[in-house]
């Protein structure tokens, strides 16, 4: 019997399986190309919309300027209701506020009277704004104020009437209660006041006195605040005096006897010629 040589026969080799590093690499690098392609589209998208919201943009807006002042002075001259101010911050800060409910507060409480011209600078100015979002500036940038001091004083109540009373009649006497009111305000707008009038208050085809009650007071100076807004407004309605002034009967008599005597004289005048 033939014998084969035992270095003919071929040796077969068993198949390993790969690695866990291997298997790993090839599902990461090899399977599924088209999911893994759409979510690195999907991630690049997203990582370009937040960077978009990060990015710093700047706006302008109108704001409301009020003032901090300092105790016992007012600002007597016309200042504006608004200012610019121009913010920087991200997209999603800045489109997160609500800028119409934005108020700009200006620190002038170590300011003294007189006229002075302030600078709204960011630090003098506070504004409620979210983290990341500052102020970059204003525009006007200098708001010229007149200090002047804080009085109170009190002025006589005018009573103003529209209409006319019935035929025959008419207003004797008009008075309010109190009569004097108390305003405050900065100091020359005070003193520039003469009276403060009431509301109209009718008094066509009235006949008979009468009393308005709680009627306000109007005082067109908007600086000037009235502490005592309401008064109550007695109206006293009369019949027309005859304007005919009577003659007695004595009257009468003694007019007709120096009437006669009168007469007399002038019978008994000589004739000059």
């Amino acid at each position: 019997m033939p014998y084969q040589d035992i270095e003919d026969i071929a040796v077969v080799e068993p198949t390993r399986s790969p690695g866990l590093p291997a298997r790993w690499l090839r599902k990461l690098f090899v399977e599924d190309w088209g999911i893994k392609l759409l979510a690195l589209t999907i991630t690049f998208v997203l990582w370009l919309a937040v960077s978009d919201l990060n990015k710093p943009r700047t706006i302008r807006t109108a704001v409301q300027l009020n003032f901090l002042l300092p105790n016992n002075l007012e600002i007597s001259n016309e200042t504006p209701k608004t200012v610019e101010v121009e913010l920087t911050g991200s997209r999603e800060r800045l489109n997160s506020m609500k800028l119409l409910d934005l108020v700009a507060t200006a620190d002038i409480s170590d300011s003294q009277a007189g006229e002075r011209m302030i600078r709204l600078l960011p630090d003098r100015v506070q504004m409620d704004l979210p983290p990341g979002v500052k102020i970059d500036s204003f525009r006007p940038t200098t708001i010229q104020v007149l200090l002047e001091p804080n009085v109170e004083r009190q002025i006589p109540v005018e009573i103003k009437l529209v209409g006319q009373p019935a035929d025959g009649y008419e207003v004797v006497r008009s008075s309010a209660q109190p009569g004097l009111v108390t305003v405050r305000g900065p100091l020359s707008l005070v003193e520039k006041l003469r009276q403060a009038s009431t509301e109209s208050i009718s008094i066509t085809g009235r006949k008979e006195s009468f009393t308005a009650y709680r009627v306000v007071i109007d005082i067109s100076d908007q600086k000037v605040d009235l502490l005592t807004p309401i008064v109550d407004a007695t109206i006293e309605i009369a019949e027309k005096k005859s304007t005919a002034v009577p003659v007695s009967s004595a009257d009468l008599a003694t007019s007709l006897v120096a009437r006669a005597a009168l007469d007399s004289n002038r019978l008994h005048l000589p004739d000059p010629h």
